[in-house]
């Protein structure tokens, strides 16, 4: 399928002009306001704002031009807003008052503008989960397991033991883990995001192929204290998972950024302004998803 690019809009103009081009508006010369023998035009205006809030402005356009294409306003999206308008005002006498002081003159411009936008950001968010499965499995590893934590290697072998006998991981937890466990044989997601656990028990069992005991001890250190780890493997089939997935990792800041990376991506998103370009190769340099080199030279 062809891609559609996304270019960066400012002021309602595309340009088309090379690098290091400026977007400007054509009635920057238009005063719209005077004090003393100072006058202001909409040129001043202009600037300042992009200065102050273009790119944000900016990126809020561009989402929500991924948010058109990606995620369809439906009749439950809507309900849920208006349950949301519905829950302010029966909490805010003065609601009505607060959304005008913001800029929005109904309660209908402040669901389509404010909280219809965020519900498609969420919905974006889980879907990205779908769309970019092999992404976030190469980043994040994820697998379920029955993980025992035990203060020693000795003890952790004879757990290990009594899992290969057969014995429930819960029952081999009450036998054999250290006090206060964080991991007591219970059925628990694992990713790369999990801590206390050592990196190759993560590693070990996103790659192991076939459900069962994990024949092997694991050491970590966690809180200075050093403690040994046996593993059941339950599964890291990612559709069997993807949605516990998706809830213990959707409100983590680096996949709110990988999701707008994949979606620019998607759209080969271009920006054409030199000051916003500037801007985001400083703060978000991610974002510029034509030049990686930008990003990679950051990390």
């Amino acid at each position: 399928m062809k891609k559609t690019p996304i270019l960066f809009v400012c002021a309602a103009l595309m340009l088309t002009g090379c690098s290091g081009a400026t977007a400007t508006i054509s009635d920057k010369d238009k005063t719209i306001m005077t004090i003393g023998n100072t006058t202001y035009t909409k040129g001043d205006e202009y600037d300042l704002l992009k200065i102050s809030t273009g790119t944000d402005l900016t990126m809020e356009l561009v989402k929500q031009s991924i948010y058109k294409k990606e995620v369809k306003v439906t009749k439950s999206m809507k309900k849920k807003a208006q349950k949301q308008i519905d829950n302010y005002k029966e909490n805010m006498s003065d609601f009505n008052d607060q959304i005008k002081s913001l800029g929005y003159n109904s309660t209908d411009a402040y669901m389509n503008k404010v909280l219809i936008p965020s519900l498609q950001a969420s919905e974006l968010t889980e879907k990205y989960f779908t769309d970019a499965k092999k992404d976030i499995q190469k980043k994040y590893k994820p697998s379920k397991a029955r993980i025992i934590q035990c203060e020693n290697k000795a003890t952790a072998k004879k757990a290990l033991k009594a899992l290969k006998n057969g014995t429930d991981p819960e029952e081999v937890a009450k036998q054999y883990m250290v006090d206060s466990a964080k991991y007591s044989g219970k059925e628990t997601l694992v990713t790369t995001k999990t801590t206390d656990v050592s990196t190759r028990l993560i590693n070990t069992l996103y790659k192991t192929k076939k459900a069962g005991v994990i024949d092997e001890v694991f050491t970590n250190e966690s809180s200075g204290t050093t403690y040994a780890y046996v593993a059941v493997l339950v599964t890291n089939s990612y559709k069997d998972i993807k949605d516990e997935v998706y809830t213990s990792l959707s409100s983590d800041d680096d996949i709110t950024k990988a999701s707008l990376v994949y979606y620019l991506k998607k759209y080969n998103f271009e920006v054409h302004d030199q000051d916003v370009f500037n801007n985001l190769k400083t703060n978000n340099p991610e974002y510029l998803v034509s030049r990686p080199d930008l990003s990679e030279s950051k990390d």
